[in-house]
């Protein structure tokens, strides 16, 4: 009790005196001003400490900090979005109207590239209406990078914090590949972005959005990355199409470099055999070729014919034909007339026999008429061999004087091939830069993944992993780099979007022997049960499982149990085996021992895919049309997406140049179609009244380091001022304070 009552009246001496002290300090004139300075210092340093400590727990807890609103809109997506994953935009824009563009490209290339039209560069707006319709239909993307060579848009607010104009300076490694104004250069270094997130959307300015969109279009936990793929890469050559490469079958037609000699298809198999891949739908689309031929695929319009009608429907067209030109031969024919397939062999001898003649009299030129009799000729032919003959000769006929044939029969001469080239050129089909682009890719790929016959990515925008993007700009460095230094679209660019996805699709890993039998052994007892061993073989296998091969995997498992030893033994549990099995323990090291069970298995699931994807038909979700000057085309079009707007809508510009007037109709009435659909001014956008002061980003980037500095220069000012002033008004007071104050010596 008495050391509780000295502590008591310790405490409250203390307490006495703290508070004389505090009377002592509050008697100063100046002393209520320092402790509110004091509080005021300690205040400030807390709410610091607070935001650090949550900076550095952000990580910890980002479920509790983070509230789904990190977005454009800044508005929170809890409810709607599954999971929040960052993920940005990126565009590429450029105003080909700029004169200081339009000097640049004439000064680094040259005005007879067809790649540098002017179509191909200009802007009719596209931007802003994308702009719109990324907020009203993925308002959930976090931030929007806009790439240029330094341009600004009129319209662009600039102090959005919500959109960064990025110029290609930024992004390129090499700046001796600047200035370029090739997009698959530029395309190439996107992911180079500064604070870009790990996965981004990238738009052209040309695409827009039509319907909501959420990040399940692009990719989900359990299948991965969508990928939608359209049509079919543009055939090799016109007289050969993929569906005739690596079929199995060997076709003088595609035996040759730019079909990649039939895929290997003429050193395996000298022996044509039966295809189906011929009933395949169509390539690439023809509105995008340059191709001046309309005839060029007769070859596979006629196989077509030959299928779908008859002998007597071709028979019929025959007659019609020779009537026509040849009325003496068939007087004489038609004594024996006689619809036997004997006789029709002998007419079609007699026409041939005619056909002959008129060669042999004009071996220079051959009419309309004669080539067509030839072709008549030759469907009744066809009708009396099999598909595989048909098919044969079919490709002899398309390819007289062009193909090599020494690979195939040791007749022909080998000095064919020293012609090939030259003949080759004279029946090439005129592909545009981006097919051309697209089969330079495609044969590269085939090169490092094996022959495969590929689809084109849809047009529409495609989410990319900037990582798996610089993987693959690594294992194909040189292309990269030699696709970065094009100022213009070359036929040798590695086309983004198709280059990114079949090497997503295409890239493997291995899997250890080790992980494929922890796979198999579902009960975990680390032994193969009989049940275990019947998945494996379903589907190692087709199916029905043939009873020899299951006594044949049995066997060499038994016979691998007796000739390699184990060194860990282990007792399979009870219920493991068959009451008629006769199986050894089978363990993970009895199954890395025993190569030939290895072997089969490894060969089976050995692979899987390094990145998972799932691969979509495309068509139900978007739309890629190429406007025309065709106006009333134009109208029709784009009543038909009003009508039924998909996702993603692409409308890329085909108009031709010289119509001018037709062409500025065809931008009045595209216009009008995005505002239809796209009405409110986004926040990305000005208003109406506003218009940006600089066109280009070093210009206002200058302006704004000057703004900066003067304005710094202002406050030092201001600052200088206040202190001066200060100075003077409490001069006296400061003296006093600083007045050092001596005790009187006493003298003794």
């Amino acid at each position: 009790m008495l050391i509780a009552c000295r502590i008591f009246i310790n405490i409250m001496s203390t307490w006495k005196l703290l508070q004389r002290r505090c009377y002592d300090l509050l008697s100063y004139k100046y002393s209520l001003l320092v402790i509110l300075t004091a509080f005021t210092c300690i205040f400030i340093g807390i709410v610091h400490f607070g935001e650090m400590w949550i900076t550095w727990s952000k990580e910890k807890y980002e479920a509790v900090f983070h509230s789904f609103n990190d977005n454009i809109l800044g508005i929170s997506f809890q409810k709607k979005l599954c999971q929040h994953v960052p993920i940005d935009v990126v565009y590429t824009w450029v105003n080909g109207s700029d004169p200081v563009f339009v000097k640049n490209l004439k000064e680094h290339v040259s005005v007879m590239d067809v790649n540098t039209a002017t179509s191909r560069f200009s802007d009719k707006d596209e931007l802003r209406y994308s702009l719109r319709s990324l907020e009203m239909y993925a308002p959930w993307v976090r931030h929007v990078y806009i790439v240029t060579n330094g341009q600004i848009p009129s319209w662009l607010d600039m102090d959005n914090p919500k959109v960064t104009l990025i110029t290609h300076e930024d992004i390129f490694l090499n700046k001796s590949d600047l200035p370029t104004f090739s997009s698959p250069a530029i395309e190439s270094h996107i992911h180079r972005i500064p604070g870009i997130s790990d996965k981004f959307l990238y738009f052209n300015d040309d695409v827009m959005l039509g319907a909501e969109v959420w990040p399940e279009d692009f990719i989900t936990q359990a299948n991965g990355q969508k990928v939608y793929l359209a049509w079919w890469v543009p055939d090799c050559s016109d007289v050969c199409p993929w569906a005739w490469v690596g079929d199995g079958s060997c076709d003088p037609a595609c035996n040759t470099t730019l079909c990649e000699f039939d895929g290997g298809d003429c050193d395996s198999t000298p022996v044509p055999t039966d295809s189906d891949a011929l009933e395949e739908e169509g390539d690439y689309p023809h509105k995008l070729l340059q191709n001046p031929l309309e005839d060029t695929n007769y070859g596979l319009k006629f196989l077509n014919i030959l299928r779908n009608r008859s002998i007597s429907t071709i028979w019929n067209d025959t007659e019609s034909f020779i009537q026509q030109t040849s009325p003496t031969v068939i007087t004489n024919s038609k004594l024996h007339v006689n619809k036997s397939h004997n006789f029709k062999n002998n007419y079609m001898s007699s026409i041939e026999r005619y056909f002959n003649k008129q060669l042999n009299k004009n071996n220079r030129t051959i009419s309309p008429q004669k080539s067509m009799l030839s072709k008549v000729m030759s469907k009744i032919r066809y009708q009396t061999l099999n598909i595989t003959e048909r098919r044969l000769q079919l490709k002899r006929y398309l390819n007289d004087n062009v193909m090599n044939l020494s690979q195939v029969s040791n007749t022909i001469n080998v000095n064919h091939k020293s012609t090939h080239s030259d003949q080759w050129k004279l029946r090439t089909r005129q592909l545009d830069t981006y097919a051309e682009s697209l089969l330079y890719v495609n044969r590269i790929y085939n090169m490092a993944y094996g022959f495969e016959r590929r689809r084109v990515p849809a047009h529409m925008p495609h989410l990319i992993d900037k990582w798996i993007v610089a993987d693959m700009q690594q294992k194909f460095e040189h292309e990269f780099k030699k696709t970065s230094s094009h100022k213009v679209r070359n036929s040798e660019d590695m086309q983004y979007a198709f280059s990114y996805f079949y090497f997503l699709m295409n890239e493997k890993r291995k899997i250890p022997i080790e992980k494929i039998f922890d796979t198999f052994d579902t009960d975990k007892s680390g032994t193969w049960s009989d049940r275990e061993i019947r998945t494996i073989l379903s589907r190692l296998y087709p199916l029905p499982l043939d009873y020899n091969l299951v006594v044949e995997f049995e066997n060499a498992i038994t016979n691998c149990s007796n000739h390699i030893k184990v060194n860990q033994i282990l007792n399979p549990p009870s219920g493991e085996r068959y009451l008629d099995s006769s199986l050894p323990t089978v363990t993970k090291e009895l199954v890395a021992k025993c190569e030939s069970i290895s072997r089969k298995v490894e060969g089976k699931f050995g692979e899987e895919k390094l990145y998972p994807h799932d691969i979509i038909k495309a068509g139900k979700n978007e739309i890629f049309e190429m406007l025309t000057s065709n106006v009333s085309l134009t109208v029709q079009l784009l009543d038909e997406i009003r009508r039924d707007p998909k996702k993603f809508i692409c409308l890329n510009d085909d108009m031709d140049p010289l119509r001018y007037s037709e062409n500025e109709i065809v931008r009045a009435l595209l216009n009008d179609f995005y505002r239809s659909l796209y009405p409110l001014r986004s926040t990305f956008e000005l208003p109406m009244q506003y218009r940006n002061l600089f066109t280009d980003r070093h210009k206002l980037l200058e302006w704004r380091t000057n703004r900066t500095r003067t304005r710094n220069l202002l406050l030092c000012l201001i600052f200088l001022l206040l202190v001066t002033t200060f100075y003077h008004l409490f001069y006296h007071q400061i003296r006093r304070l600083f007045r050092i104050r001596t005790l009187p010596t006493l003298l003794v």
